[in-house]
Formats: C-alpha cells, sequence, structure tokens
C-alpha cells in the first residue's frame, strides 16, 4: 500500500461535531491536509481537530455551501475532499482512493457512494443508497451551489466513480431525525420564499403523500424494515412542513 500522502486537502464542515469529527478524520489520514471549518462549536470539536492536527478556520455560519466554499478555498493543494463531519471513509473506500492517486491526472473528480446508518442498521433503499455525490474534486472544476439547505457541487470536467462506500452516520435516533427534518424545512422554506416561491394548492395537498409512496414502495423503503416506515413518514413531514412553513412566510407579507 503507497502510504505517502495524497496531494489533497480534506474540508469539513463543523458545529458541536465532537462524537463524530475523530472518526472522520481519523479516515482520511492519507490526506496532506486537512482544514476544518467551524461556525462557534461550544464542545470539544475544536480542541480534537487541533489533536488530530487539522487546520482550525473559524467562520459565522452562512450556509452549507458558503462555509464549504470558504474551505475549499483555503486549500493547500488543487484537489479538495469535502466531508460532513457524521461521515467515515470505508476501508475499501480509502483503498480505492489510494489506489486511484496516480490518476489524479487522468480525471477532475470522483463520485463517492454515501450508505447511511440510521437507527442500528445500513439503510439499503428508501431513496438513500445508492446516493452517488461528487465529494472529491479539482477546485478549479467546481463549486458548491444549490438550494440551502441542499448543497451539492457545480461541476464541470471528467469524473469517475470509485468503489467502496462513504458511511454516513445520520441521526442518533428518532427524535433528533424530527428535529433536524424541522430544521431543514425550515431552510428550505425561506430559500424558496426569498426566491418568490408560493405555496399552491397542490403543494400542500399532495406533496407530502407523495413522497411517503415513493419513498416506502417506489424506492423500496419498505425493505428497509421498521427504519424505512420512519424514513418516508419523515420524508412526507419534511415535504408538509416545507411548504406550510412557505405558505406562512407569504401570509405574512404585508399587501402594498
Amino acid at each position: 500500500m503507497n502510504t505517502e500522502k495524497l496531494p489533497v486537502t480534506l474540508v469539513v464542515v463543523t458545529l458541536n461535531e465532537e462524537a463524530n469529527l475523530r472518526r472522520c478524520l481519523a479516515s482520511a489520514d492519507f490526506c496532506q491536509h486537512r482544514i476544518i471549518v467551524d461556525s462557534g462549536s461550544t464542545d470539544r470539536t475544536v480542541p480534537i481537530a487541533e489533536e488530530m492536527g487539522a487546520e482550525v478556520l473559524k467562520r459565522t455560519w452562512t450556509g452549507f455551501a458558503d462555509q464549504k466554499n470558504f474551505g475549499v478555498a483555503a486549500a493547500k493543494t488543487e484537489w479538495v475532499l469535502c466531508l460532513d463531519a457524521d461521515e467515515e471513509i470505508s476501508p475499501e473506500l480509502r483503498q480505492s482512493i489510494i489506489t486511484n492517486g496516480d490518476r489524479l491526472n487522468q480525471y477532475d473528480g470522483f463520485e463517492l457512494n454515501r450508505h447511511a446508518f440510521y437507527l442500528n442498521r445500513f439503510i439499503n433503499h428508501s431513496g438513500w443508497y445508492p446516493e452517488w455525490r461528487l465529494f472529491m474534486y479539482r477546485r478549479s472544476c467546481g463549486s458548491w451551489g444549490g438550494c440551502e439547505p441542499h448543497a451539492y457541487v457545480k461541476f464541470s470536467g471528467r469524473k469517475a466513480r470509485l468503489l467502496g462506500d462513504l458511511y454516513h452516520y445520520t441521526y442518533r435516533d428518532i427524535r433528533h431525525h424530527a428535529q433536524k427534518t424541522f430544521s431543514y424545512a425550515q431552510t428550505a422554506a425561506q430559500t424558496m420564499f426569498e426566491a418568490g416561491r408560493q405555496a399552491s394548492f397542490f403543494d400542500l395537498r399532495a406533496r407530502a403523500p407523495w413522497a411517503f409512496v415513493r419513498s416506502l414502495f417506489l424506492e423500496r423503503g419498505f425493505l428497509d424494515g421498521f427504519a424505512g416506515l420512519v424514513i418516508a413518514w419523515m420524508s412526507a413531514y419534511y415535504t408538509f412542513l416545507k411548504y406550510a412553513l412557505l405558505k406562512q412566510l407569504s401570509s405574512q407579507v404585508e399587501p402594498q
């Protein structure tokens, strides 16, 4: 195995991630440089990052895409690997990245297959897997964009897929899932509102039931057992909340 560091900078955006960060950083020890963009952690996130040799940049939260772009801009290499603190590179994926280190000049980006772990099991369906995301790329060929909170890399160039999974340790439990779902729905509703969107009759009455049916049946969430049922209901919950909150925002605007 090639033990030399790859000319890649790891970028991780954090806020109170002491429970996850050590695992994430350890799995990417093949990177020459590791950057943490922290938005005000009050736990041991920053000390853990410093103990593990990562550079910590402190910055007020400005959104997922903007925080990630800030970290990428500070990278000391042309190639970057952008992960969340609750993600871990599996042994197979680690070997695949290292093996392809000599092929960095042949491509401009690599897609990784994210595999979520939720309610004590890996989720193999429900629209959660497979989930190919372009997280490793040349800085000159991509930047983070999209509508909050769903950031993604806007990319132009040659890309390939790497073998092995990127483990994603999602929500701690159903309570945590519900809390994050409400937060994401608020952010999405605000983003749509600022873009001039309004919630229609169809949005409020049909989209949530469709999200449930799609997740549980079309995306075969029933094969994920109880976890698949919870995911389907949370998908419907998120969808309804997003449009209900958008309706609320619109109704609060005073007529001119």
